[in-house]
This record gives structure tokens, sequence and C-alpha cells, in this order.
């Protein structure tokens, strides 16, 4: 699989066009959704503030649409071959990145296989002047099985459609005919397959159990809608048949979703040898395990500071050269080999640090991130960097990113306000085709200066509809 950029898209920059839409339309969507109390399309969220809901979604143009899924589409391919040209088997790659999971699903001898690999992506990108910047390439086994985005922009759309809104395509929706692909051709009919969704049990550092078993129904429905019959076992289960052929209340199974991210693998409880009945399973060839679990091992940030290394060392044509240039903010990795980490950079002067996001390569929800801007050398700066040596860190550049004015509403007092908020993106891709694009933004409370924009840290879920951008808007006005 090769993916290009598509140069028609070149130039198109990525902008909310909100403002582009008449103000009479704009009104009118805002006091629909104000009076809108549709808990399945515009359920409440549990922020951490508390408050602000936002009561519009971030409108995007076809063409900077499609620009965001060539280029993320291509990067992603990028970064497959970065990781080759430093590994040539997954257990490899697994020991170079330094990641911190155990992957047990994983053939520690299979090789890097990009479609693979990137099957399920959701990268989180800031925009800055227009230009998307990729700040980490999400990669794992839930993505694609988010329901919030398809359900805001279809709310969206409907609230309003004289407004010429439509809701991009549904990741569920790609998701589901992704694996039917994996399974090389058509399901149900006088094809019947079998797909299995393992319920689990989790066991915390605390001693905590959890019983995951719940299917989002949208996800359940879509895949009966293309013909698979759906099983849904508990992973302690599953076994093997005399063949070789996984088993689930003594059916064969043809493909298992998996429904676990790669953190929780650590903490499965496994007392009957499910896992390892799917490792052998996948080992002979009897089933399809979608997506592949080795996937997330592309989500380190490492990988993109592998791109970075590879332009310095001009082992990327031109195109390619400028792509990583372009829209992935200069990324140094630190304590890959274990050692003390010895890098230009890495501390020191004020005004390099200043322009800096220290983040560890493998993690979630802003943890562990760190603005130099925000702290002191001999404060919390160098001891993170000197604890690159226990687990791999990243130097980004620092984004500035653009931001978006959002009406919100708080349901408490019923005070309405506008706000100008920084915001990211996070678009799905399903075997490289772009679907639905998550958003994160911040309310009215956040600072001014640099923030993580993680709901974790006060910001809020919302999504993208597009619009039309050709030369006459579905409104009727006419662009110069």
């Amino acid at each position: 699989m090769r993916i290009v950029i598509d140069d028609r898209c070149s130039d198109v920059v990525v902008r909310d066009v909100w403002e582009a839409i008449p103000e009479a339309v704009r009104d009118e969507l805002i006091a629909r959704r104000v009076a809108s109390n549709d808990p399945g399309a515009f359920g409440r969220q549990d922020p951490v503030d508390g408050r602000w809901e936002p009561l519009r979604p971030v409108i995007l143009g076809t063409r900077a649409y499609r620009r965001l899924e060539s280029i993320v589409a291509r990067l992603l391919w990028l970064g497959v071959e970065s990781c080759r040209r430093r590994a040539s088997t997954l257990g490899e790659l697994h020991q170079a990145l330094r990641f911190p999971y155990e992957l047990p699903l994983m053939d520690p001898d299979g090789p890097l296989v990009a479609s693979e690999l990137t099957r399920c992506a959701r990268p989180d990108l800031l925009v800055e002047g227009g230009q998307p910047r990729v700040v980490e390439f999400n990669i794992g086994t839930r993505l694609g099985g988010g329901t919030l985005a398809p359900r805001m922009a279809q709310g969206y759309c409907r609230l309003s459609p004289e407004a010429g809104l439509y809701p991009p395509p549904s990741a569920v929706i790609a998701r589901t005919e992704a694996m039917v692909r994996a399974l090389g051709g058509e399901v149900g009919g006088d094809n019947p397959r079998r797909l299995a969704i393992p319920a689990y049990r989790t066991v915390d550092d605390t001693g905590m159990r959890r019983w995951h078993k719940k299917v989002k129904k949208l996800v359940l429905a879509d895949v009966e809608r293309v013909g698979f019959e759906v099983v849904r076992p508990d992973l302690d289960e599953l076994r093997l048949d005399a063949t070789g052929r996984l088993l689930a209340a003594d059916e064969p199974i043809d493909l298992v979703l998996i429904p676990w991210g790669s953190a929780e693998v650590s903490h499965l409880v496994d007392g009957r040898g499910g896992l390892a009945a799917l490792r052998s399973a996948d080992r002979a060839g009897t089933v399809v395990l979608f997506p592949r679990t080795e996937s997330v091992l592309i989500s380190s940030k490492a990988v993109l500071a592998w791109l970075h290394e590879d332009c310095d060392a001009g082992l990327l044509p031109p195109a390619d050269h400028a792509l990583v240039r372009n829209h992935i903010p200069r990324t140094t990795v630190l304590g890959l080999d274990g050692a003390a980490p010895d890098e230009p950079g890495s501390g020191g002067a004020t005004g390099q640090r200043d322009r800096m996001v220290l983040k560890p390569a493998v993690g979630r929800s802003g943890d562990g991130v760190l603005f130099g801007s925000h702290t002191s050398e001999s404060g919390q700066w160098s001891p993170a960097v000197d604890a690159a040596r226990e687990a791999p860190v990243v130097l980004q550049e620092r984004v500035e990113p653009d931001r978006i004015t959002m009406p919100f509403l708080d349901r408490c007092s019923g005070q309405q306000l506008s706000a100008r908020v920084p915001f990211l993106l996070s678009p799905f891709l399903i075997d490289g085709a772009a679907a639905d694009v998550s958003v994160r933004h911040m309310t009215p409370d956040a600072t001014d200066h640099d923030v993580v924009i993680s709901v974790s840290r006060g910001a809020r879920w919302n999504t993208v509809v597009l619009v039309d951008d050709r030369p006459v808007h579905p409104w009727g006005e006419r662009r110069g």
C-alpha cells in the first residue's frame, strides 16, 4: 500500500468556516441547540469544571477535510516506513521503542505491515495559521467504535437542515466495512461469518476488579447489518478445536473484534487461557484479529522523532520531507537506549525550553506533559528530562494553536457567552480513509497561556460537520 499526498489540496488551509454562514442561519441553529434536550444527540458530558456546553459544531469545508485525510494517511504510512528502517520484526520494534506494555497477542517474529499497523487511527492535530500539525499518532484497538462524534454531527445537521451541513462518513460504518475486507470479501447470505466480541475482566494495581461486557448498540447493529453473526463470549470461554480453529460456545469464530486497550492487557484476568487460544488461532491463520493489537506501537511519539531524524539524514524524497517538516512539529526522543539523556536542547537555555513541550513517549490524557514556558530549569524540567532513563520522553516544538469563537451555555444558570478557545482535531482514519472527526476544545474558564487540551483538564468534546466549499455555498453566498 502506497498512499500519495493529493497535491490539489496543498494550498487549502484548515479553518472553521462558521463565520461564513449567514448570521440568521447561525442564530437559528444556536437557538434550536439551546432548546434541544435530545440526550441521544447532545447527551450531557461530565467535564472537570461541570459547566459550559458548546452550542455549535466546528464546521470544515470539504476540501479542508480531504486535505486532513491525505496528510494524515501519508504521514501514517511514512511512520511505518521509518519504523522499518530501525526494526525488521514487531518484536524488534517493541524493543527499540522501549514500549511499556507487553502485547501477548503480538507475534514478535511478525513483519511490519503498514496496512495492518495503520488500520484504525485517530491522530491528534493542532491547527497553526491554518496548517494542521500532527502532535500524536493515536492508533489502537478501540478506535472506530466511538459514537459521540457521529451522534453529535448528525444531531446538528438535523437541527438546521437549511444550513446545508452534513456529517462526515461514519467511522463505525467504515470500521465494519474494513472488517469485511479483512475477511476477503462478502459476509452474510451464502457466506456466513461469525464475529466474536469478547467480554473480559481486569484487575487494577489496588486489586479492584472490573467486568467489561458492554457493547455500544450502534456498533452491534452495524456489524449485524452487513451480515455478521455476532457472539459475545467471555474471554475465559475461548478455546481451540482439534484443527486449531477458535471456538466460542462450541461454534467456530472467523473474526475477533478486540475490545480492550493496550494498557489494559497487563491487567486482564485470564484464568482459563483465552488469550493463549486467541494467540494460537492467530498464528495458525484460522482467525482474524481486528484490529491488530501491535498497531499501538505506532502510537509512540518516538515515531514522530524518527521521521524528523530521517529528514535530517536525507532519507525522504522532497515531497515527503516537506510533508514531515510542515505538518509534524520538530520532535526529539530521549531515553530509547535507557541511558541518561544527553541531547542538544534537552535542558539548558531558557529560550530553547520556552519553545518546547516535554511528553512521555507513550501516554494519554496529558499525563506527564510539561510546557517549558511554565517550568524552571531546576524545578520540574530537568528531573523530567532525567527520568527518560526510566521511560522515554520526547521534546516537541510548541505549537501556537489557532482559536475558534465558540458559543457556550451554562445549563445551571442559563448564562450564554462566546469565547475564543484553542481546539484540537482528531480525524478517524480507517484503512487510510477519513471518517468522523472528534474535537476537543477548552471552555471560557480556560487560561490564556499554554494548556493541554484534554477532557481530564476541563476540555469539552465536540464534533465536525462539513459544508461544500464550491464556488456557490448551499446557502447562496457566492465566493469571490
